[in-house]
């Protein structure tokens, strides 16, 4: 018998899913549909020569103002408008890239996926890791013969690189506050304050990017942000993520939406990405770096018993200080492997990742000087 649990999820899935329709029934019959302005949020994708894996999904445009300047009522609109989103089912794109097409529907929720096979491969150069791909909407439910285009980056690493990365980003790159009570300041930041006025971690920038290089400047580590924060505020987390400087790289948010499967859960959302990124690059290791906040300890070790010599490392920032890291020291010391290591500032990681060959520390002591110079250039805005 379903749990009761089960029985509300599925009443209301069916209750929002009832909602949409009888929306975009209105909506198409009314022709509003022709005039609204339409928006492919894409998302980066990746892939090896013979394989592609790239997701966006197709919304009504809104009008977002991002500004220093914001007040916290402006970011608070924002806010609004990022979640009540009008995504758009039954939408048809096509994707090009080289000389291979691909035509695709949207889901329920405006979704697309395309992960494929490409045969025959893509001819890439080892010097760009990045390659273009064209999106262009074609249909909608309510207009035919539409040619809205757009371009999105996926990553295709060096066929070299024999190492990669996997960061969380919440309380691991980006200041978010998921260990205050009840997550309260979690919430604050993401709908009250602009991009500008969230704190990023010290040389989180550069360790990255000194990690990304390795040893000396032919190396590229391909490098991919994992977090549970929703896809609805992705443009927020790009343009942060852009603002300081950070490294290039896909970002893999999830879906906030009432769940197809009901088995789903918030930490299945980085165990499913973090299984996709290592069957891609079956022959690679990777490193592993999150925080002790909430599950990324339990959800790195148990890809590391899943997946035998291929993890290099796991490293978690130390932000609790309290039950949760005593029940977390505990798991470490009993069950999982001597890879966990705690630290709690990035000069200190990269130390540790200096001293077992995986970065350079006089560069990245170069990045964090010049960092530093770009800082102080930077305006101050009030908090």
């Amino acid at each position: 018998m379903p749990s009761l649990k089960t029985i509300v999820i599925n009443l209301l899935r069916r209750l929002d899913h009832f909602i949409d329709d009888l929306r975009f029934a209105l909506v198409k019959v009314s022709g509003v549909g022709k005039n609204l302005p339409i928006k492919i949020a894409t998302y980066r994708g990746f892939g090896r020569p013979d394989y592609l894996f790239l997701q966006g999904r197709v919304l009504v445009k809104k009008r977002l103002r991002n500004s220093p300047i914001n007040t916290v009522l402006q970011n608070l609109i924002n806010s609004y408008r990022r979640f009540e989103s009008d995504e758009i089912p039954n939408a048809v794109l096509r994707v090009d890239i080289e000389n291979h097409q691909f035509e695709l529907i949207t889901d329920q929720e405006g979704y697309f996926t395309l992960s494929t096979s490409l045969e025959p491969p893509l001819l890439l150069l080892d010097e760009e890791p990045w390659q273009n791909v064209k999106v262009t909407l074609l249909q909608t439910p309510w207009t035919d013969d539409l040619e809205i285009e757009t371009t999105t980056s996926v990553l295709f690493p060096p066929q070299g690189a024999r190492l990669g990365i996997i960061t969380d980003l919440d309380d691991t790159v980006i200041e978010t506050g998921v260990a205050s009570p009840l997550k309260w300041r979690a919430f604050y930041n993401t709908l009250f304050k602009s991009i500008h006025r969230r704190k990023v971690f010290d040389e989180v920038a550069a360790f990255l990017r000194a990690l990304r290089r390795g040893m000396d400047d032919h190396g590229f580590s391909p490098l991919f942000y994992l977090s549970n924060s929703p896809r609805n505020i992705y443009d927020l987390v790009m343009s942060y993520l852009q603002l300081h400087s950070m490294p290039k790289a896909p970002v893999l948010l999830r879906d906030i939406g009432f769940p197809y499967k009901i088995s789903q859960k918030d930490q299945n959302h980085k165990m499913e990405s973090i299984i996709r990124i290592f069957d891609t690059y079956s022959e690679k290791q990777f490193i592993l770096i999150g925080d002790n906040a909430e599950k990324d300890p339990y959800i790195y070790h148990e890809i590391d018993q899943r997946y035998p010599g291929r993890v290099a490392a796991i490293y978690i920032r130390d932000v609790q200080k309290s039950r949760p890291l005593r029940r977390f020291e505990k798991f470490v010391a009993q069950e999982a492997s001597h890879k966990i290591q705690l630290f709690s500032s990035y000069q200190q990681l990269a130390k540790i990742c200096a001293a077992q060959q995986f970065l350079d520390l006089e560069y990245f002591e170069e990045l964090c000087q010049s960092q530093q110079k770009w800082k102080l250039s930077l305006p101050v805005f009030p908090k």
